[in-house]
């Protein structure tokens, strides 16, 4: 009796552990996958691949070994593909933290390259022969191999790297400057070494007495695999946010929205396969109808899950901003496309026709009917001319506008006294019998401004509604020009994101670039925008070393004609010449007219001129310019870009010049001795 409940429990231990296992190869490729879609960029995140790789190798062979039918000598070698890296992978990330907070050392990169040759070599040497690892250990639950010659040599290789790798994270952690990189450091430092010492074949070295319990290493296995899969998880929450150009409330909801729909909805289900296959005997049933059913319900449930606690979870994600999300998904809930613009007017225009048991109608939306250019949107029913209206806008316009202009409203008892007297139109309410149709002006609710016009063809000679009608054409006039003032108004929120959209990307990839253990350097906000041709950044670059420095000294520029032409009158150096020309060009982006601080036609030159010809602090440019510092990069690269236009020009004219050289541009020596003055022409 014991021993069948001994069984039974240790046999519910391995077949939890498999699917433990299973769980870390999927979770350990999907943060590969994710890595590869958000993150590639980052040299953090392509090391923590690599180490995501060594993990699957390692797991994927321990798995197929318990699967597959003794000896299982062969998935244990293959295993050893990521023991083998998995040294190298560490150092390799270590270093990749320590490098993003300043720390470069020539000696781990070296190390990184010997341990990566040293671990393909200990692989082969596993695969090839037996001097490593050799068959040993063939049980049905617990297979190893055991220790050959070079096994000690490379234990004492694996631990000595992985030590040195976690003692840079330990550095790396406390080189970061800022709370948010401190925490999140905090959180990489407490699971870096648990997949390094996980992974290492115990095994081999110790065994395992056969005198004692097999549950026992099974348990210890079994805790140290839910410890690998917190412990991956937690370094892909930190390294989700290197090189992922989007903010970090986004990158959280991105990535756990990912998991939850990735990996562990796969763990799941194969969870579910599993079990269905052990429960067949219980229930009566086929194991892959129970497996079949229970995958599909879980499936629908999970999307249901999802989609229900979505919104609360993304409130959740952003804590104190939570108002501001909740706007966000209203926003994005209830904008009214185009095509559902069409779509409910329509159904107003059918209601209308009902209503009236008009044949056809039309309604013509137009931004501002006083505007010559707006171009209606026309929406019809029924047989109507649809060519033929489009070309009669004017025409509408002509009637709406004399009818607006007449700045009297239809009397509530005296709509025919109102007829005689105008001739024109016949009205009842606000209708207007214009060539065969009933015309309703629609207005807008606050400013009375005509929004667009429906109209439908008459039935009658006389605008002839019962109270029904009245009431009913009421409610659905109020319904089209309300969709129609809402369209505006969202137009013009779309015309505004279009405006807002290139900067949120450029603070959004500033953001990426600047997100690091470290504190932000000013160089990272100072980075090449994407757009820049190479001219233009050859140019910045020069600039940027102004008044010395490798990017000036060795400028590809020094090449140009214009620059040749201008080393006569500066002693023969190529450097000083090339500042000339600079200076020139900055020069030539001064406006005429005493010098202004404020003035938008001098900011490109005083940005350039104080920032880098005098060497003024960005702090005080911004300050004298009254501006903020973020505005004035902006600015800066709009300058930079004229600068480097400039130059072109110059260069043409360098070598269109036939008659010998024109007068080279003035020598710049020095620094000025001090700023220029605020008030004061330079």
């Amino acid at each position: 009796m014991m021993t069948d409940l001994f069984s039974t429990l240790l046999g519910a231990v391995t077949l939890l552990n498999r699917i433990i296992t299973t769980g870390i190869l999927i979770t350990a490729f999907a943060l590969v996958i994710y890595i590869g879609l958000y993150n590639r960029r980052s040299r953090i995140a392509r090391a923590y691949a690599v180490l995501l790789v060594c993990i699957i190798g390692t797991y994927l062979g321990d798995l197929l070994a318990q699967l597959s039918s003794p000896p299982p000598f062969e998935w244990l070698r293959f295993q050893w593909i990521g023991i083998a890296l998995m040294p190298a992978a560490a150092l390799n990330l270590s270093d990749a933290l320590l490098r993003a907070t300043g720390e470069i050392s020539p000696i781990r990169r070296t190390a990184v390259k010997a341990g990566y040759a040293i671990g393909l070599v200990v692989f082969l040497l596993v695969a090839l022969s037996d001097l490593v690892a050799t068959p040993g250990i063939s049980t049905s639950l617990l297979p190893h191999l055991k220790p050959g010659l070079l096994f000690f040599p490379f234990t004492l290789f694996y631990f000595s790297s992985i030590s040195w790798a976690t003692y840079n994270v330990i550095e790396a952690r406390r080189r970061s400057l800022t709370a948010t990189s401190k925490r999140r450091m905090t959180y990489f430092t407490l699971s870096f070494p648990a997949p390094a010492l996980a992974v290492f074949p115990y095994l081999l070295p110790v065994d395992w007495p056969l005198i004692l319990p097999q549950i026992i290493p099974w348990l210890g296995i079994l805790v140290v695999n839910l410890g690998i899969g917190a412990a991956i998880t937690l370094m892909g929450y930190t390294v989700a946010y290197f090189g992922a150009s989007a903010p970090d409330r986004v990158i959280k909801r991105r990535l756990i929205k990912y998991l939850i729909r990735g990996p562990t909805l796969a763990a799941l289900v194969i969870t579910v396969l599993v079990l269905s296959s052990r429960i067949e005997k219980w229930l009566g049933l086929p194991g892959d109808f129970i497996g079949l059913i229970a995958v599909a319900t879980l499936i629908l449930l999970a999307q249901l899950f999802i989609v229900t606690l979505q919104p609360t979870m993304d409130r959740l994600i952003a804590a104190e901003d939570a108002d501001e999300v909740k706007h966000l998904q209203q926003f994005s809930e209830r904008l009214m496309t185009t095509s559902d613009l069409r779509q409910f007017l329509e159904n107003i225009l059918a209601a209308l026709c009902d209503l009236l048991r008009a044949r056809t109608a039309f309604i013509m939306k137009m931004a501002a009917l006083n505007r010559p250019d707006s171009q209606p949107v026309l929406v019809t029913i029924g047989n109507l001319e649809v060519d033929a209206l489009p070309s009669q806008p004017e025409t509408v316009r002509s009637v709406i506008r004399s009818h607006s202009a007449n700045g009297k409203s239809v009397p509530e008892n005296g709509a025919a006294e109102y007829a005689t007297a105008h001739q024109t139109f016949e009205l009842e309410h606000d209708f207007i019998q214009w060539d065969g149709y009933w015309l309703i002006p629609l207005r807008a609710r606050e400013s009375d401004d005509v929004l667009g016009v429906i109209g439908l063809v008459a039935r009658a000679s006389e605008p002839d509604l019962t109270d029904e009608e009245r009431q009913g054409v009421a409610v659905l006039i109020s319904q089209a020009a309300r969709s129609l003032e809402d369209s505006i108004k969202q137009q013009l929120a779309f015309e505004a994101l279009e405006r807002i959209i290139p900067e949120a990307d450029d603070m959004q990839r500033r953001i990426a670039e600047t997100r690091n253990p470290a504190a932000p350097t000013v160089a990272d906000f100072e980075l090449v925008p994407e757009g820049y041709d190479d001219f233009t950044h050859l140019v910045r670059d020069a600039l940027s070393h102004y008044w010395g420095g490798p990017k000036l000294t060795n400028s590809p520029l020094l090449k140009l004609r214009v620059v040749v032409d201008a080393m006569d009158a500066n002693n023969g150096n190529a450097t000083k010449a090339l500042r000339a020309v600079l200076n020139a060009a900055i020069e030539r982006l001064k406006p005429d007219g005493a010098r202004s601080l404020t003035a938008a036609e001098w900011l490109l030159y005083n940005i350039l001129e104080m920032k880098i010809v005098q060497q003024q602090r960005v702090r005080d440019v911004a300050r004298k310019l009254i501006m903020s510092e973020s505005d004035l990069y902006r600015k800066q690269r709009a300058a930079f870009e004229e600068v480097s236009r400039i130059v072109l020009e110059m260069e043409q004219e360098a070598r269109s010049r036939s008659d010998g050289p024109a007068p080279a541009p003035t020598p710049v020596d020095e620094p000025p001795a001090k700023p220029v003055s605020e008030t004061q022409g330079p």
